[in-house]
């Protein structure tokens, strides 16, 4: 990324001497501080990339099984007039697969079946995965963290909201949030210090059997990643067959990325 860092530390340093107050009643205000300063670290900045080592429940056969997968994650927002861009790729039990924003179009890449489909898509990164997730019929919880304010995003539905404590995560001393809405409870850690970035993310479905959670571990954040446009360009491999996204209700590909 660029000089960022410098910009973004004296704005948290702003939001630390003013803080609008909690946009929920419920929500404690050190909780609503400290997610709302990660958010604001992650809204100033124009580049990041960052690995997420998602873990998921899924019952099969009346048996919870506890399904892994990794993401390596990089985007670009408003960048030098360079258009928004995003990469993902996923490894997992259930998915190997690609997904490629290039400003104009999302291309999801199976890469078991060798199999893609291209949508057009607005331009920018919030509108474009609204849109896809739209045409796929799912989302995926660690999108949250890519949208040009995540703080927004995530505190959208909170119904009460707290801190837990500190501990390490992964070695890290981290802020232990813990927020509920409707049907789920999620809680985040938050790196303590000039660098309020988030390191693990766990989701409780209440709703369903079993209360079923998604846990992701998030890691090698890095705001100056140097990305060349090639990062951003999907070209299909030897042997791919280009297919149509099937309307929500229908069978995917396979299902959304974790």
């Amino acid at each position: 990324m660029i000089s960022y860092l410098a910009g973004a530390f004296v704005a948290l340093l702003t939001a630390s001497a003013w803080s609008a107050p909690p946009e929920v009643p419920g929500v404690d205000d050190d909780a609503d501080r400290i997610l709302r300063d990660m958010g604001d670290y992650l809204r100033t900045a124009s580049e990041y990339t960052f690995r997420a080592e998602i873990a998921y429940d899924e019952i099969v056969e009346d048996q919870m099984i506890l399904f892994g997968s990794v993401a390596e994650i990089a985007l670009r927002r408003g960048l030098d007039q360079l258009p928004d861009q995003l990469n993902v790729e996923i490894d997992g039990d259930e998915i190997q697969r690609r997904l490629v924003f290039n400003g104009k179009t999302m291309t999801l890449h199976n890469m078991r079946k060798n199999l893609y489909a291209v949508t057009d898509v607005p331009p920018e990164i919030d509108a474009a995965l609204d849109r896809f997730f739209e045409v796929f019929g799912s989302s995926v919880p660690v999108a949250d963290l890519v949208y040009s304010d995540p703080y927004s995003t995530l505190i959208e539905n909170v119904q009460r909201g707290f801190v837990v404590g500190q501990h390490p995560v992964n070695g890290i001393r981290c802020h232990h949030l813990a927020f509920a809405q409707e049907a789920i409870d999620w809680q985040i850690w938050v790196e303590v210090g000039p660098r309020p970035v988030p390191r693990k993310l766990v989701i409780t479905y209440r709703d369903e059997p079993g209360s079923p959670q998604y846990i992701a571990e998030l890691s090698d954040w890095n705001f100056e990643p140097r990305l060349s446009e090639h990062y951003f360009t999907f070209h299909p491999p030897n042997g791919a067959d280009e297919i149509e996204f099937l309307p929500p209700q229908e069978p995917q590909i396979e299902e959304v990325p974790q």
